[in-house]
């Protein structure tokens, strides 16, 4: 009765088991993650403008863009990585396949028979066998699930930094408009303090202007070439950043021609429940979850026993032309049933370690989800406050320049002292440096809107 009872719990086991690991070990609440229904910060309504590079109308960096992505090295390592996962996914399936293998043996033994005497004898053998694990309880098939999944997230993950990548260079294209109009600025300021600078010197040696105001007019115009000079440093690192990013050399001497474009327009930002399945870095997150969830499945079902099927067949011969006769040739066909006893805990440990894994794969979703969204809210509400600064400094700067021509035209009558003008040139070329870099500001903001509302892009010259 016993035994009768202790097979029949051996043999209803694996069953069990294989019906508690048909569950999956994601947690419902991860699978429908709590979405607003509008995003909170505003944003224009509408569907997602997937196409964010066209919406700047410039050739110019459409070419840098499919340039980068082209040619870019971290891009290309992406790309070696999916190649890696593919051929991880052809050795998966490999493995539910049956094996066949081919070997074939000579060799020849010498006998000493006496002193001077010897006799030599030939040995010939070949075989061909055929090995298949079967896979009864579906671990090798959740091996190859977890391998396709691996592969897919690679496919995602590459998809999301060429996308990054797409924007990382049109930002860096901005930044070396950027660099040289605030470069030509400082020419200006430059150019505007020498003339200063002579019109002082003219008037102290008339006996108009004291002393002061010409040493003033000189401290000021090394400070502008002194501003120049650091103005002229940031354009060629904003070069070479550039050029990095297209994998060139960096030596700062590539050409962007244009300035930097002004927006006005909203984009619509569509739904926040679109977002997870937008984003190509959120796809990869949950692709990684549904890997490790095929891996602590494939982890718990090596637990089972195994089936192996073998066969063989084989011919050993003192002739190598008897090989190809075939007679005598002996055939085996066997099976295997391995059931594992004892491991040590190593098979439990590493079940406990996959059950880990999906844990932990899992908050790292669930904190990309909730990122993700405060991207996207962030980059709204900065939009609109970047807008308004814009605005209020374009009126600054307008108010700044009528303000150093009148205090211009009063110190030369003598109302106002050198310092009133110092300071009237310097709010006049602040509110022009800022409107530049605000404008800078506000291209770098929609890229990065576009970008973590998961929009995508076409390059002219983007490699395949």
């Amino acid at each position: 009765m016993f035994n009768a009872l202790f097979y029949k719990f051996f043999l209803l086991l694996p069953v069990a088991l294989l019906v508690a690991c048909s569950e999956t070990a994601i947690a419902p609440e991860t699978e429908n993650p709590e979405i607003p229904l509008a995003w909170a910060r505003g944003g224009d309504d509408g569907g997602v403008e997937l196409g964010w590079l066209e919406t700047f109308n410039d050739p110019q960096l459409s070419t840098l863009v499919g340039e980068a992505v082209a040619d870019n090295y971290q891009l290309q390592q992406e790309r070696a990585r999916l190649y890696q996962a593919h051929q991880t996914v052809v050795i998966a399936r490999a493995d539910r396949i049956p094996s066949v293998d081919g070997t074939f043996n000579a060799s020849r033994r010498r006998f000493e028979v006496a002193s001077a005497t010897s006799i030599a004898s030939d040995s010939f053998s070949a075989s061909l066998g055929a090995r298949w694990n079967v896979d009864v309880w579906g671990q090798l098939s959740k091996v190859q699930q977890a391998a396709q999944l691996v592969f897919a997230a690679q496919r995602a993950r590459t998809e999301s930094v060429e996308r990054s990548l797409a924007a990382t260079t049109a930002g860096a294209v901005f930044d070396v408009m950027q660099a040289r109009q605030l470069l030509e600025v400082a020419t200006q300021r430059r150019d505007n303090a020498v003339e200063s600078r002579d019109i002082v010197a003219s008037g102290y040696r008339q006996g108009l202007n004291n002393a002061l105001d010409l040493y003033l007019a000189r401290n000021q115009v090394e400070r502008e070439n002194a501003n120049y000079a650091q103005a002229d440093q940031t354009y060629q690192e904003s070069a070479a950043t550039l050029e990095l990013t297209l994998a060139r050399y960096p030596d700062g001497h590539i050409d962007v021609d244009g300035e930097l474009p002004v927006i006005d327009e909203l984009i619509p930002a569509g739904l926040p429940s679109e977002l997870l399945t937008r984003r190509s870095d959120i796809r990869e997150a949950w692709l990684n979850l549904l890997a490790a969830d095929a891996q602590l499945a494939a982890a718990h079902k090596a637990r089972f026993p195994s089936l192996s099927l073998v066969a063989s067949r084989g011919l050993t011969t003192q002739a190598f032309s008897d090989l190809l006769n075939g007679d005598g040739a002996a055939r085996t066909l066997a099976s295997n049933v391995t059931q594992p006893l004892f491991s040590a805990g190593r098979l439990r440990a590493q079940e406990r370690r996959a059950r880990g894994q999906v844990q932990l794969v899992e908050q790292q979703y669930l904190d990309l989800v909730f990122r993700a969204f405060a991207e996207v809210e962030n980059a709204i509400s900065q939009s609109a406050a970047l807008k308004e600064r814009y605005e209020s400094f374009l009126e600054a700067e307008k108010n700044s320049r009528a303000a150093l021509e009148l205090a211009l035209e009063q110190y030369q009558r003598g109302l106002v002292s050198y310092t009133t003008v110092l300071e009237s040139q310097r709010a006049a070329f602040d509110a022009q440096t800022q409107v530049v870099q605000l404008r800078n500001q506000r291209l770098q903001n929609r890229i990065q809107l576009y970008l973590a509302l998961g929009g995508d892009f076409e390059a002219g010259t983007q490699g395949t």
